[in-house]
C-alpha cells in the first residue's frame, strides 16, 4: 500500500496562522501539526518528476507507474530501513523553469529521492537543484549527454544510454560481429554523420580492428557505382552508413542490384519505414541502430513476479529499476542520508528488474545505449539468431 501526494494539495493552516484566529484555532492547529509531523516521519518520500500533458506525458505516466509498483512492492517487504515509502508527485511541464520550480518544490517536502524529469533540458535543470540541495535523482529515460556531462554533483544518476554513443555502438557491433574482416564508415557529409563515423572509427581502432575503409558520399547522391565497386574490391563485410534513409536505401539497392551481400547497418536516422519505401525488397535484412529499451532486459521470472502476463514498457521497468537500486543503497549504506546512499550507489553492483546494474564516474548506468534491428516482414525488429 503506498500513499500519493498531490503538489496541489491543500496545506493545512500553521500554528502561527491559527494563533492569530484565536486560543480555540490556535490549540486545533497545533494538534493537527503534531498528527502531520507523526505522518510525514513515518514516510520515506519519493518524488515522481514529470510532465502533466504534452507528448511527453506518456513516458512521464510510464515512469509514475514504475515508481508506483516499485513502492507497493517495497512497501510489501516492510519498506526501506523499516519505513514504508510515500510517493509524492510534481509536475515539470517539460521545461526548464517548470523542472526548477518542481525541484524546489520536491526539495521543500523532504523527499529522500527523485525519478523522472524525460523531457532533456528539465532534468539538465532540475539535476542541479537536486545536486545543490543534495537529494538524490535518478534519471530513468533521459539520453542527453549533457545530463552528466558536466555531472550537477555526486547525488544525479542516469539508468538510460546516451544519445552520444551512437558512432561507438556501431564501432563496437562491427568489431565483435565481423572481427579481422574488411568494413566500410560511409558519411553523408553532415556534421552528424561525421560525429557517427568519428566515434565508429574510434571504437574499432579500440579494438584492434584495422581493416577499414572510409567513403564519403554527396547529400541526394543518387549514383554509387563507384562506391561500390569499391566495396566488393575492398571484400567489404559490412558497412556502417551514417545518413539520410533516401539515399541509404539508393545505395542498398545498388548495392543489391551488384549482388554484393555486405551487411548494411544504418543509424538511427534509418530505422524507419522510409529505407524499405527507397530500397524496395532489397531492404531485407537491412540493419539499424535504435536507443536501447530496457524492457527487454527484464527476464521471464522477473516479469512474472514484478509485472504479471504484460511485459512492462522500457520507461516503467528503468523508473522500477531506478527505486530498487537506491533501496539496495539505503540498505547497504544503514543510511537514508543523501551522501551515504549517493557513495553506495556508485560503488556497489545492484540486481534490479532490469539485471545487474553500476554506474561509472559520471552517474551514468552500465546498460546498453543502442541495439540493433533487422527490417524483416515489413518492420524493424531485433535480429533472428544464426538457429532461428
Amino acid at each position: 500500500m503506498w500513499i500519493w501526494h498531490r503538489m496541489d494539495m491543500a496545506r493545512p493552516t500553521s500554528p502561527r496562522d491559527a494563533v492569530r484566529a484565536g486560543p480555540r484555532a490556535a490549540c486545533l492547529a497545533l494538534a493537527l501539526a503534531a498528527c502531520v509531523a507523526d505522518a510525514a516521519a513515518a514516510d520515506i518520500l519519493v518524488g515522481v518528476a514529470g510532465p502533466a500533458r504534452g507528448p511527453s506525458l506518456t513516458v512521464g505516466s510510464a515512469i509514475a507507474r514504475g515508481v508506483e509498483r516499485a513502492a507497493d512492492r517495497i512497501n510489501a517487504e516492510g519498506g526501506v530501513l523499516g519505513e514504508p515509502i510515500a510517493i509524492v508527485e510534481a509536475d515539470d511541464a517539460c521545461t526548464s523553469d517548470g523542472a526548477e520550480a518542481a525541484a524546489r518544490d520536491l526539495v521543500a517536502r523532504g523527499v529522500e529521492l527523485v525519478v523522472g524529469h524525460p523531457c532533456a533540458a528539465a532534468a539538465i535543470a532540475a539535476a542541479r537543484v537536486y545536486a545543490e540541495a543534495g537529494v538524490v535523482f535518478i534519471a530513468p529515460t533521459t539520453r542527453h549527454p549533457a545530463l552528466t556531462a558536466p555531472r550537477a554533483g555526486a547525488t544525479i544518476f542516469r539508468l538510460a544510454g546516451r544519445d552520444d554513443v551512437q558512432g561507438r555502438s556501431a564501432g563496437d557491433y562491427l568489431a565483435s560481429t565481423f572481427p579481422g574482416r574488411p568494413v566500410a564508415l560511409i558519411a553523408d557529409g553532415s556534421r552528424m554523420a561525421e560525429v557517427l563515423v568519428r566515434g565508429a572509427r574510434a571504437a574499432l581502432k579500440d579494438s584492434g580492428h584495422e581493416n577499414v575503409l572510409d567513403a564519403t558520399i554527396a547529400g541526394r547522391q543518387k549514383d554509387y557505382t563507384s562506391l561500390v565497386a569499391k566495396l566488393r574490391e575492398a571484400g567489404t563485410a559490412a558497412v556502417f552508413f551514417a545518413g539520410l534513409p533516401i539515399e541509404g536505401g539508393l545505395l542498398l539497392k545498388q548495392m543489391r542490384a551488384a549482388n554484393l551481400d555486405t551487411v548494411f547497418l544504418g543509424s538511427d536516422a534509418l530505422a524507419n519505414a522510409q529505407l524499405a519505401e527507397t530500397a524496395g525488397e532489397d531492404a531485407a535484412g537491412a540493419r539499424a541502430l535504435l536507443p536501447h529499451d530496457s524492457s527487454a532486459d527484464v527476464s521471464e521470472s522477473a516479469q512474472r513476479h514484478r509485472f504479471g502476463l504484460q511485459r512492462p514498457a522500457g520507461p516503467v521497468a528503468s523508473a522500477y529499476a531506478a527505486v530498487e537500486a537506491w533501496r539496495a543503497a539505503a540498505a547497504k549504506a544503514q543510511s537514508l542520508a543523501a551522501p551515504a546512499v549517493a557513495e553506495a550507489l556508485q560503488r556497489g553492483t545492484f540486481e534490479t528488474v532490469v539485471g545487474r546494474i553500476s554506474f561509472d564516474a559520471k552517474g551514468d548506468a552500465r546498460v546498453p545505449s543502442y541495439d540493433v534491428v533487422e527490417w524483416m516482414d515489413g518492420a524493424w525488429r531485433p535480429p533472428r539468431q544464426p538457429d532461428e
